[in-house]
């Protein structure tokens, strides 16, 4: 928040959650949010409160019994100066970004680099930096390069060229705000922007879409390529297949100063960052439709194992295609390291995020290379993108997303929205630089970008926080639209219970009922409950009767037909799909999961669990002691349910020590010790 980043990150992130809320917050509440003591909060409160009046800006105040709302006129006091870029000279670096400034600095230099110049760019103590070294060092690792020193020589970032060069690139995009404000005076502003001109031409004649941020980033590389006498290796390169590329050809037109091996570099991050690819090229060599068949699998294993089925089909695997065909140079060749995404995707979507990375699995062993976390990350935000959510009813309140971080990026976001509104209208998915004449277009914009427009803005994190949600649920816009919307539903939904002389007051009881904030118990977006919250004692049946797989099934789905969470119809659908194509319901040889369509009789989210002393004989040498029956109302809620599965499923004796339990409590004990 400009110069008020001064402040700690806690105190930061307290003080952004205060400017983000419409009522007040307990200091209670925030000591939950930020996960410390309700005393420690006081102490920051106290700090941010000596910031703001240090200069002249208002305090916070504590009411008794309600806590803290800063008003929206201090708020746009607030806002003002964090925008004057005069203050930019008060900025005081936050330790995440003096480890990155002390990696690029290092890198980027063409002299030694020594503590007292690290001293001046970080603008901190020397203890200071001595601390952050170390803290640096620790980091290395994950990267497999190592930060040396020695006398005559300075610091130096030591490891295999191209991964020291994709640490810089990972790490000098989270720099890329910093530099365009002045604060980093050992970059060359002027000569990054100009190779930035020459590789937007680069673009242009390729006529293809990359991710903007890796144009800049690579940007700021060209400076360290073109002075660079060090080998680089790419093992199993086809080099001849990189000559015949329309990117390497336009490079050498367009930076001919740069070594052959430079330019090949260069072309294999722009094959690595492409966004799109001509439908008449979709498969320009077999590798390409190999690529194709790897992704039809990989759709089909997430859709067993998630228990969800992708209506747009197409569209996901020909967004997966594009991604993966782009990705094999970054995974085989090591020239980009990282999601700068990838702690928000895993803390933001942690169910999806480690079913993706169950499916990732198949993935490696097909294209025999491994899938870190950061690649995890980025197919988690496509599949998210196209999972299935309600249908929109009578749009009212139009809404432009703007999203400057990709396409993953901007589909999981619209996503997003669509599910948080469902009673809104997505006129488009744009960049920051499309956006012209937009006042007839929509009435509201959701931006990952700060950006300046005469409609209302709504400015959030790429990947939604619940601090961003509520953000945009407590928007006055949004809340007048929710209101009204749910108002008619609601009445619509209770009127005919109610004679029509009591209309009006009926109308006036619902608009009373749903006056006020929304809050956060309105979203459950990334709160899916998981496995031992549905398997209750009435859920969970052991058996040593001996049956038929049909009966099997329709005996473990008894229960929820019970407790009125499926129709029969249900059941009859999953025998229908077992007889046409086999077991594949089944997690292992002794595990159904079994499962069908939303719209084959489902009421609710639900899960039943039999056990089965005497197993029951399948085809296919399938023998279940355990049926799994899940209800899933949509592509979503059941993710938790999922994950836990697929963490009890890593255990192979799993079904074994479950097939032994006597009673409900023993079962869910075992069920407890597997998920730990």
């Amino acid at each position: 928040m400009g110069a008020l980043r001064n402040l700690s990150e806690r105190c930061q992130k307290i003080l952004n959650l205060l400017m983000r809320s419409y009522d007040y917050i307990s200091l209670r509440e925030i000591a939950e949010k930020v996960s410390v003591s309700r005393r420690s909060v006081y102490y920051d409160i106290c700090s941010i409160n000596d910031c703001l009046d240090s200069y002249k800006l208002p305090i916070l105040k504590i009411v008794r019994g309600k806590g803290i709302l800063i008003s929206e006129d201090d708020k746009i006091k607030i806002e003002a100066f964090n925008d004057n870029a005069e203050e930019n000279k008060n900025y005081v670096f936050l330790p995440s970004e003096r480890v990155k400034i002390i990696v690029c600095y290092i890198i980027h230099s063409k002299t030694p680099i020594y503590v007292e110049q690290l001293i001046e760019a970080c603008q901190v103590s020397r203890n200071t930096i001595f601390n952050d070294i170390r803290i640096l060092m620790k980091q290395l690792h994950e990267y497999n390069v190592e930060l040396t020193y020695a006398p005559k020589i300075g610091y130096k970032i030591e490891g295999d060229i191209v991964h020291v060069r994709a640490l810089y690139f990972l790490f000098f995009d989270a720099l890329r705000p910093l530099l365009e404000n002045g604060m980093l005076s050992f970059f060359n502003q002027k000569e990054i922007y100009i190779y930035y001109e020459r590789l937007l031409k680069v673009t242009t004649e390729l006529h293809m879409d990359y991710v903007e941020g890796n144009l800049f980033s690579l940007a700021a590389l060209l400076p360290i390529m073109k002075d660079s006498n060090e080998e680089l290796h790419f093992p199993g390169l086809k080099e001849n297949k990189i000559y015949a590329s329309r990117e390497f050809q336009f490079l050498q037109k367009y930076f001919p100063e740069l070594r052959k091996v430079e330019q090949i570099y260069l072309s294999l991050h722009l094959l690595g960052s492409r966004l799109s690819i001509s439908t008449d090229k979709i498969f320009e060599d077999k590798s390409d439709q190999s690529i194709y068949g790897i992704v039809k699998t990989l759709v089909t294993e997430f859709e067993k194992i998630a228990c969800v089925y992708f209506e747009n089909r197409d569209e996901l695997e020909r967004a997966l295609f594009i991604h993966i065909r782009s990705s094999m140079y970054r995974l085989r060749y090591g020239i980009q390291l990282g999601n700068p995404m990838r702690e928000d995707i895993v803390r933001e979507y942690s169910n999806l995020f480690n079913i993706t990375k169950t499916v990732s699995q198949y993935l490696e062993r097909m294209i025999g290379l491994p899938i870190t976390d950061s690649e995890v990350a980025y197919l988690t935000l496509h599949f998210g993108a196209f999972l299935k959510i309600a249908e929109k009813k009578n749009p009212k309140l139009r809404i432009l997303i703007v999203c400057v971080n990709g396409v993953s990026t901007g589909n999981m976001l619209k996503h997003e929205i669509e599910r948080l509104l469902p009673d809104a209208e997505i006129v488009g998915l744009v960049s920051a630089i499309d956006i012209m004449q937009i006042q007839d277009k929509c009435d509201l914009i959701i931006s990952t970008a700060r950006i300046r427009s005469i409609i209302p803005v709504i400015t959030v994190h790429p990947v939604l926080t619940n601090e961003d949600r509520r953000y945009i649920l407590n928007h006055s816009l949004i809340q007048n639209h929710w209101q009204g919307g749910l108002s008619d539903r609601l009445f619509d939904s209770i009127k005919k219970f109610v004679n029509k002389s009591d209309y009006d007051n009926l109308r006036k009881e619902i608009n009373k009922c749903l006056h006020g904030s929304i809050y956060a118990n309105d979203i459950e977006e990334n709160e899916h409950k998981g496995l031992l919250e549905f398997l209750t004692p009435n859920k969970i049946a052991i058996t040593e009767d001996t049956m038929n797989w049909m009966d099997a099934v329709y005996f473990a789905g008894e229960i929820l037909i019970r407790e009125g969470s499926i129709l029969e119809k249900y059941l009859d659908s999953i025998i229908s799909q077992t007889t046409y194509y086999g077991t594949y319901m089944f997690i292992n040889s002794e595990v159904m999961l079994a499962h069908a369509k939303p719209q084959d009789g489902v009421n609710r989210l639900d899960l039943s669990m039999t056990i089965f002393k005497n197993p029951v004989f399948f085809a296919e040498n399938r023998n279940a002691k355990i049926i799994l029956v899940l209800s899933a109302e949509d592509n979503e809620r059941h993710l938790g349910i999922m994950n836990d599965i697929w963490k009890i499923a890593q255990n192979e004796k799993f079904a074994d020590l479950l097939s032994k339990a006597e009673d409900h409590d023993e079962a869910v004990n075992i069920l407890k010790e597997l998920l730990k």
